[in-house]
């Protein structure tokens, strides 16, 4: 129906023209410029309606479009959501004001150790040392907060070191960034008796105060098995464009102060 409707709307001036054209010839006919003149001015309001139409009707897809981009967005975070609930014993289930929403207000992918800023503070629900995910993956984690607003040490940030996994194997390592390319980051701590490939997706481990287990980061893109000193040097796709960060996900894991206690025991 919508490809039928665009070209209508592609083709509405040769329409137009060749109904005009049909009907100016009939009434030149019998040289009535009356009729003419009539014909000039209903070409000229038809034209307009013409031109409105087609204004709204390409409105209206954009803006479904917009709609079907948010509805994406919205079924993204409710499966990273429900996968969360499955994973108990790594997460205690989410209760309703376990992930907290926000928006960027700055960020920086140019330096050593980027940091960006959002919307969200204490007055918000936001903590020190909350992860912070897109529907995509992880983004960071926070590391000041004020009562509206807080910043998040990026993953782009050399100072950032991760828990993270490879998803098939559960092979334990973790990521950090180089400062170089801010679309790659470096999985450590692999050794060369574990089994990888071109396209191994990286999870969190789960084994951090930050983030549960099994939050997408990347797949890996390139790796060297040379190294002497017995790891793979492994480079990571991370599924993030920090260059276009908008709508942030902050998760509260209620059970950290329990598990410091111990720690420290």
């Amino acid at each position: 129906m919508q490809s039928i409707i665009n070209s209508i709307v592609a083709n509405r001036n040769l329409i137009i023209y060749l109904i005009l054209s049909f009907i100016s010839f009939n009434f030149l006919y019998i040289n009535s410029s009356l009729h003419y003149n009539e014909i000039v001015k209903t070409a000229t309001y038809i034209s307009g309606k013409s031109s409105f139409l087609s204004s709204s009707i390409n409105s209206y897809f954009n803006l479904k479009d917009k709609n079907q981009k948010l509805i994406d967005e919205n079924l993204k975070l409710k499966k990273i959501e429900l996968e969360y609930k499955n994973q108990i014993i790594e997460y205690k289930s989410l209760e309703s004001n376990s992930i907290i929403n926000a928006s960027v207000i700055f960020n920086s992918i140019n330096k050593s150790r980027n940091i960006i800023v959002i919307d969200k503070g204490t007055n918000g629900g936001v903590d020190e040392e909350m992860g912070v995910i897109t529907s995509k993956g992880i983004v960071g984690i926070i590391k000041s907060v004020t009562e509206n607003y807080a910043s998040i040490i990026s993953l782009l940030n050399t100072d950032l070191k991760v828990n993270a996994i490879l998803k098939n194997s559960s092979t334990i390592g973790s990521v950090t960034w180089d400062g170089l390319n801010s679309k790659i980051i470096k999985l450590n701590d692999i050794p060369l008796s574990s089994s990888i490939k071109i396209g191994d997706t990286i999870v969190t481990g789960g084994m951090s105060f930050y983030f549960p287990k099994g939050i997408p980061i990347g797949t890996i893109t390139n790796y060297d098995n040379s190294s002497l000193e017995g790891y793979y040097e492994i480079d990571v796709s991370i599924f993030n464009d920090f260059s276009s960060l908008s709508n942030l996900y902050i998760l509260e894991r209620t059970d950290n102060d329990e598990i410091k206690i111990l720690l420290n025991d």
